[in-house]
């Protein structure tokens, strides 16, 4: 399979490259910088390569997606894991650049992202997309994160949505993956007393994550959640007990 991997220089887009690889599949990433695209490079084994891209130019991920088709062929497997965090602070203090960074990254990116995705597997008549959800894609809202939180929120909604648009391609389908608190510079991204507490019950390293969503996409699953609500209950039992 070829596999392309948004924002796969570091955290979880790395960790799912890497993944893909080891399984011997074909694997095109992107990183916004060619610094951290020879990094990544310099860790990895076996048929990948790396684009720098910045997904908020259409352009960036068309241009990208012709390399990546010029070296392994048609994608079988897009993720559009490239996103940011916010700086923590109420929506009233927040700086217009600020918002727009958020909202161009996390919502405009992963929309045009999705969209040259369906175009090239509309061509090919097959294909998955999958959209990473975070905080906010469940509902919940946390003051100081309403910005990331919103983008996760509009992600859920829009994966949902393209489907009602793919009932004509029955290969085709928009999926997300929710991965829970995975201990990335995106999470310890000022989480604060609070939220260390709680991430240091329900967190998990990226090789613990990525093994079990890539597998799922392997299978072919829209709709793949790490931190089931069993799983959280599980691990506060087993906090509790440690006490």
């Amino acid at each position: 399979m070829h596999i392309l991997i948004t924002g796969g220089t570091r955290g979880i887009g790395f960790g799912m490259t890497n993944e893909f690889l080891k399984k011997g599949h074909n694997v095109s990433f992107t990183g916004t910088k060619l610094e951290s695209i020879k990094k990544a490079t310099s860790a990895l084994e076996g048929h990948f390569m790396g684009i720098v891209c910045d997904v908020r130019s259409k352009e960036q991920i068309i241009s990208a997606k012709n390399q990546a088709i010029d070296k392994f062929g048609d994608i079988d497997i897009w993720i559009n894991n490239a996103g940011v965090d916010q700086d923590r602070l109420d929506v009233s203090d927040l700086s217009e650049s600020e918002i727009k960074r958020v909202i161009d990254i996390n919502v405009n990116g992963m929309i045009l992202g999705t969209s040259v995705a369906l175009t090239q597997m509309k061509k090919q008549g097959y294909g998955h997309i999958y959209n990473m959800e975070g905080l906010g894609s469940n509902n919940m809202a946390i003051p100081k994160t309403l910005i990331y939180g919103s983008s996760k929120h509009l992600l859920t909604y829009f994966s949902k949505g393209c489907n009602k648009e793919l009932k004509e391609y029955p290969l085709i389908f928009v999926g997300t993956l929710s991965p829970g608190m995975v201990f990335t510079d995106l999470l310890n991204h000022n989480l604060g007393d609070d939220g260390t507490k709680i991430a240091k019950i329900l967190g998990n390293e990226v090789e613990e994550v990525t093994p079990y969503l890539v597998k799922k996409m392997l299978k072919g699953k829209k709709r793949i959640v790490w931190l089931t609500n069993f799983k959280v209950m599980g691990k506060f039992m087993f906090s509790f007990l440690k006490k």
